[in-house]
């Protein structure tokens, strides 16, 4: 566990200016809304900057390989006798910190905002949920990038998580239990907080979707020749 906690937090010291920028940007545009808040922009709050998160977790993990391959560096880590999963896992886990602070600071936000009658416990399961769909569409992510170039795993990543959206005009129905991520947006799109179990079971999905991404990167990237970038 160490090696991981290690991995992810050197990940996150070289993201230092994304994490500097974007928490300024949204600390900004927390004060704007709140000095020109309207009925409803509180909702059009969270719901666009939710996809600005998930679309960074997504933009970290898939340069993440290819500029720890440039630097070297996945070869001085991995020759520490750290094992491949491992080092995967901490990249997952760095994602997953940088968009954790993204998401404290929009919930912050959000309480500070809000003037709906939201339930504390609804409002708390729904980042809850948000940051295990952050996870998942990092650990997306980071399974394209061990075997594509960047440019074309950040093309197929987006595709893979909005695939719900993208069979609707065939009337194609998918459970969005194998899809969290789209159906976190079905949720926030008329923020009508059904029921916290609803939101709940959409966090647990994509927990599991983490992990079997995280592991079929695990076992394509144990196959993989570090020393080359892919091309």
């Amino acid at each position: 566990m160490i090696p991981i906690l290690l991995i992810a937090a050197n990940f996150v010291r070289t993201q230092w200016l994304v994490v500097a920028i974007m928490t300024a940007y949204l600390f900004g545009i927390s004060g704007v809304f709140a000095i020109n808040q309207k009925p409803g922009e509180t909702i059009f709050f969270l719901q666009w900057h939710s996809f600005y998160v998930l679309f960074l977790a997504m933009i970290l993990a898939v340069g993440a390989i290819q500029s720890e391959r440039k630097s070297r560096r996945i070869i001085a880590v991995l020759s520490k006798g750290i094992h491949r999963w491992q080092y995967l896992a901490g990249l997952l886990c760095g994602c997953g910190a940088i968009a954790g602070l993204f998401w404290v600071v929009i919930a912050c936000a959000m309480i500070a905002l809000s003037r709906q009658q939201t339930s504390s416990d609804r409002l708390g399961a729904i980042f809850v949920a948000l940051f295990c769909c952050s996870l998942a569409t990092a650990a997306v992510a980071l399974f394209y990038s061990v075997f594509l170039h960047p440019l074309l795993a950040s093309v197929a990543a987006p595709v893979t998580l909005a695939l719900p959206y993208l069979v609707q005009p065939w009337n194609i129905q998918i459970h969005s239990a194998w899809f969290p991520v789209s159906g976190i947006f079905y949720l926030l799109q008329d923020y009508q907080l059904r029921s916290a179990s609803e939101i709940w079971s959409v966090a647990v999905s994509a927990i599991v979707y983490s992990l079997f991404f995280l592991a079929a990167a695990a076992v394509i990237f144990s196959r993989r020749d570090v020393t080359t970038s892919p091309e």
